[in-house]
């Protein structure tokens, strides 16, 4: 069995509750059960964290809404919320700071929910509350006075919060390959939006697997290259997977499994040259037959 990465998991994720609905608590007992059953049995856990410390990405008026909501059970939109929702929502980017800390041992893993790529500074959405990459990427930053962060997301969506707390920010590049919003949620991440930080991949329906990796490896090398990175996150979302398609919608041709692992190697590669730290937190993946298989196919690049 080969060693597999730092991997930052809390069987409180499984307490948030949110009934027949795409982002649900199997997700991660079925990914947490697959590594089990191949051997992995160590798991970190989150670090403690202040919920001042959110500041840094997200404005008191929005920690002061999601408080409210958990506490008085009022779900809005795709959100579920119950009176637990902020305290887990909190564990979750505690979660992704203890990855991007462990990251300077080895490649990290947050294995966390509510995901948060939806959530920007003073708005949540899409099945996040606060923005888990984000926090991890913001708070390293500080604590370890990196010049240049990069953050690279792969989920089906395109990741409009994270995109909204970075778009002034030039310490911070990010880069999104996902399904044209034309025809998905949330609607943002048209070429248009780019500046020299931020580059928007919008791919059409049908996009194949190896069509996929080309534009994956070309963006990506490009990006990483030209804005040399002290620090890598990334938004690992496994539901450009076809098998998602009655869940969320996805309508790319990305069929094999062995797509994230080639995804894994091409950010591998670069980060392992560069000699630099590299975490990932979860993010989209709904389908519970394809998403663990998925995720270890991703996490084996990481040898």
């Amino acid at each position: 069995m080969f060693k597999l990465p730092y991997l930052v998991y809390s069987e409180k994720f499984l307490l948030h509750e949110t009934g027949k609905h795409p982002e649900r608590k199997e997700r991660l007992a079925a990914i947490t059960d697959f590594l089990r059953e191949r051997g992995y049995k160590k798991f970190e856990q989150p670090l403690q964290i202040e919920e001042k410390s959110l500041l840094s990405v997200h404005s008191k008026s929005l920690v002061n809404q999601l408080k409210l909501l958990s506490r008085e059970g009022l779900s809005s939109g795709d959100n579920v919320f119950n009176n637990n929702t902020f305290d887990i929502a909190l564990l979750a980017a505690a979660a992704a700071l203890k990855a991007a800390k462990l990251s300077q041992k080895g490649f990290s893993f947050s294995l966390a929910r509510p995901p948060g790529h939806h959530a920007g500074k003073s708005f949540f959405g899409g099945f996040c509350y606060l923005n888990n990459i984000a926090f991890g990427v913001r708070t390293m930053q500080k604590v370890q006075g990196i010049e240049r962060a990069m953050i690279v997301d792969f989920d089906l969506h395109h990741g409009n919060g994270t995109q909204d707390i970075f778009c002034n920010d030039g310490s911070v590049f990010y880069l999104s390959l996902h399904q044209h919003p034309r025809f998905t949620f949330p609607g943002t991440g048209f070429e248009r939006e780019n500046n020299r930080h931020i580059r928007n991949v919008p791919l059409e329906s049908g996009t194949t697997d190896k069509e996929y990796l080309q534009l994956f490896e070309k963006n990506f090398n490009e990006c990483f290259d030209s804005f040399q990175p002290e620090l890598l996150g990334v938004s690992a979302g496994f539901d450009i997977h076809s098998a998602d398609a009655a869940l969320v919608g996805a309508a790319l041709a990305v069929n094999r499994h062995e797509t994230f692992h080639k995804i894994g190697e091409i950010i591998n590669g670069k980060v392992e040259n560069a000699a630099i730290p590299c975490f990932a937190v979860l993010e989209g993946g709904y389908n519970l037959r394809t998403l663990p298989l998925n995720l270890f196919n991703f996490l084996k690049a990481f040898k």
